[in-house]
Parts: C-alpha cells; sequence; structure tokens
C-alpha cells in the first residue's frame, strides 16, 4: 500500500497561518505611511530656535549684540589691537609705576626695528571726547590727520611730532572707540615702519563681538 502524500495538510496548515503572517506586514506598512504623513505635513523648525548665538569680543554668547559691551581691561586691549601680547619680558604696566594717568589701561612694549629700539604704548582712554582733547593737547601746534576706510568712512586719526628730548612720536586714536596707540623711535622713518609693521588694529565694527 502506497504512502498518502502529505501535501493536504501541508496546505491546509499554510491557509491557516496566512493570516497570522499577513497581518503584522500590513499593521505595519499602515503604521509607517501614518508616520510619514505625519512627518511631511509637520511644521518645519523655526529658524529662530536654531540660529546660533551671537558671540561677543570676550566669549560671551549673546543673543543681541548691542549687549556685548565695549572691550576692556588687558583682555580688552589685545583684542582692540592683535599686536598686544602683553605676556612678553618687554612689557609692563605703566599704572603700576604710576604713569599712564588718566587712561583705564597703559601697557608700554619695547621692540627693536633695523636694530634701533622702539615703544609702543597701548592705552584704554577713559572716554572718546576726553582722550581725542588730551591727545589734542600733547600734539599741541601739530596736524591731526584722518585715516579713512575705501568707503570714505572715518576709522582713526593720527598725530605725529618731534620730541624735544630727541626721537619721533606718533599716536593713533579710533574716531568712534576709546582706543590709542602711541610709537616712538629715535628716526622718523623708524617711526613708520613700526607703525605700518609691528601694530595691527580690528576693524572699528568688529571691536564688540567675533
Amino acid at each position: 500500500m502506497t504512502p498518502k502524500a502529505p501535501g493536504g495538510a501541508v496546505r491546509r496548515l499554510l491557509q491557516r497561518r496566512t493570516p497570522l503572517v499577513v497581518l503584522p506586514l500590513v499593521g505595519g506598512l499602515l503604521l509607517a505611511g501614518l508616520v510619514g504623513a505625519r512627518l511631511m505635513w509637520a511644521d518645519p523648525p523655526s529658524a529662530d530656535a536654531t540660529a546660533p548665538s551671537l558671540v561677543c569680543w570676550n566669549g560671551d554668547e549673546v543673543d543681541d549684540v548691542d549687549t556685548c559691551g565695549r572691550p576692556k581691561g588687558v583682555r580688552g586691549l589685545t583684542w582692540v589691537f592683535p599686536s598686544f601680547s602683553p605676556r612678553g619680558d618687554d612689557c609692563q604696566d605703566l599704572r603700576r609705576s604710576g604713569r599712564g594717568s588718566g587712561r583705564r589701561t597703559v601697557w608700554m612694549c619695547d621692540f627693536e626695528v633695523s636694530g634701533s629700539p622702539v615703544s609702543i604704548t597701548y592705552s584704554e582712554l577713559r572716554s572718546v571726547k576726553g582722550g581725542r582733547k588730551a591727545i589734542d593737547e600733547e600734539y599741541a601746534g601739530n596736524r591731526r590727520t584722518t585715516v579713512e576706510g575705501r568707503d570714505g568712512t572715518p576709522l582713526r586719526h593720527e598725530w605725529r611730532r618731534e620730541l624735544p628730548g630727541g626721537g619721533y612720536a606718533v599716536t593713533v586714536m579710533y574716531v568712534d572707540h576709546p582706543y590709542a596707540v602711541q610709537v616712538v623711535a629715535e628716526r622718523r622713518v623708524l617711526r613708520e615702519d613700526a607703525l605700518a609693521s609691528t601694530v595691527r588694529f580690528r576693524e572699528p565694527e568688529s571691536l564688540t563681538h567675533r
């Protein structure tokens, strides 16, 4: 007697399992469709929520650049004048020695240019108006000039003179900000060389923020 093929039993088993397999698949597809639809119709993220904070000159993060305030102290001078580094052995705080009165912060650094000594003094003034008046008095009888940007905007004032005891000085001050730098050298050409090659100024529009 030939054994009966099990085909009928297998078919009955598969027929009973088909709903168990298909239903989870259908449910998964429906769930994926709902999630996709929600993502498609969801509101895009607000620009305000993802906008990066503004960074002030001292590293503080703010929402409004007007809250940064102006650079102050030694750290402020290093920001305004990138060429200034108070860590050098040849730099000194003049206020500690009783000099630099009338200025909030004032440091003098000694250099050599073409083998000749040059001193560069960086200052944070108490005010724009008061600082400009004091420099005008110091350079009385010498013409004040103005450095302008490419668009004609006044950037910095410059004063030059020959010192009574010998040597040549030039002082440069921002037009609208209370910061100044003075260069003193033995010869006129060295004074101009040091000002052009050693002193670096940050642009006025970038003084309060990065």
